[in-house]
């Protein structure tokens, strides 16, 4: 079987069977090729096309039937294919194409079973209202997303079942199976999909891309493209005594003020060190690893205020340099501007004319920077005089 990419998926190695107390399916928006010798199947969500081997080709259309895995492995057996091999063909191919979004499970009945084996908690996330199931070990991974500020369920809002079945696990969003991965692959992966869910019901708000921290009465967002060091420079004005938000995304209102979606700070493992120095807890914290690769670890802030809108007083995009003192530059109220568009999401991927006005009022009552540096410490201390002033 021919894989992705090296980066999307690691083949698992191990040769058991699949033991689902499920309904397999194939996922909507799944659908199998044929080009000419060639097979694969086109999964009109991620827009990719996987090519397919003659096993996997025969297996993809058996699961298609609705076979189940030991129907299709048995079938294997009887083409002349040892019972190992053709369990661990069907694994494989499962496995993958769960992890891929091409294959979908049904466990109602599966979790009913467990049902008393579970806890819950709720969390206020943008305009999202989230209350998570599963067992103790898994919410024991997810709550530092959101910084361990959790409370007792209500069972209102969006509802997220977590289970795990043969060493993957599957969320459920409304009883609909969003997410299969590892287990270190969890609050990552479900952190990306609430952004998603966030995203596209902003409306009438604008999601923007940036830290948000609280000084006084008026908030300062933090901005720049990844590896900026954004979280870094929001954990020193953290422990400078301002106010946390977020520092992945903002809301930003109609009136033009902000909201902070108050997911827990992410610690990229190139600024563990760094940040130990002023965090040391952070050793303690759980290592997860992102879709992409990166290992992270959600740092417990003392405080996540899940609510609360603010106007602005202070936008600053920054840029790292190898080396030089931190520089803060005024910018144009249109620089300003062009950035924080370009900065922003919205569904369908383009910004309308409210939008656009929503953002300007921003602006209002903010002056814009754009902030230099090599030292985080150094550009912490400048913003920090930048709001004393």
């Amino acid at each position: 079987m021919r894989t992705p990419g090296h980066n999307e998926i690691d083949l698992i190695e191990r040769a058991d069977s699949l033991q689902y107390g499920c309904i397999l399916r194939v996922a909507e928006g799944a659908s199998f090729l044929s080009l000419d010798d060639q097979t694969a199947v086109f999964s009109e969500p991620a827009q990719r096309i996987y090519g397919l081997n003659n096993m996997a080709a025969n297996i993809w259309c058996r699961l298609e039937e609705r076979q189940t895995p030991a129907v299709i492995s048995g079938e294997l057996i009887k083409s002349g294919v040892t019972p190992r091999l053709a369990t661990e063909y069907v694994d494989q191919a499962i496995r993958m194409w769960l992890k891929l979004g091409l294959l979908k499970i049904d466990c109602a009945a599966d979790r009913d079973k467990h049902h008393q084996e579970e806890n819950s908690f709720t969390v206020n996330v943008g305009k999202l209202k989230v209350t998570i199931q599963a067992t103790s070990e898994l919410l024991a991974r997810l709550s530092p997303l959101f910084g361990g500020h959790v409370v007792p369920a209500d069972g209102h809002g969006d509802i997220f079942h977590v289970v795990e079945h043969d060493r993957l696990i599957h969320v459920f969003h409304n009883e609909l199976n969003v997410i299969c991965c590892d287990v270190n692959e969890l609050a990552p992966s479900l952190k990306a999909y609430i952004t998603e869910q966030i995203v596209t019901r902003s409306p009438p708000d604008v999601v923007f891309h940036a830290a948000h921290l609280v000084r006084g009465e008026r908030s300062i967002l933090v901005s720049g493209a990844p590896g900026a060091g954004k979280t870094t420079l929001a954990l020193h004005l953290m422990n400078a005594e301002f106010e946390y938000r977020a520092d992945d995304i903002v809301l930003i209102a109609p009136d033009g003020n902000v909201t902070g979606v108050p997911f827990a700070p992410t610690v990229k493992s190139g600024a563990w060190e760094m940040v130990n120095k002023i965090y040391p807890e952070l050793n303690d914290a759980i290592i997860h690893r992102r879709p992409d690769g990166k290992r992270v670890r959600y740092l417990k802030p003392a405080r996540i205020v899940q609510n609360g809108s603010y106007p602005v007083g202070w936008i600053i995009f920054i840029k790292r340099n190898s080396d030089g003192p931190a520089n803060l530059k005024p910018l144009s109220r249109v620089d300003a501007l062009s950035r924080l568009m370009e900065g922003s999401f919205s569904p369908g991927g383009k910004l309308t004319h409210a939008a656009c006005n929503a953002i300007k009022r921003t602006l209002v009552n903010a002056n814009s920077f754009e902030l230099t540096y090599s030292n985080a410490t150094d550009a912490s201390n400048a913003i920090i005089r930048l709001c004393d002033d």
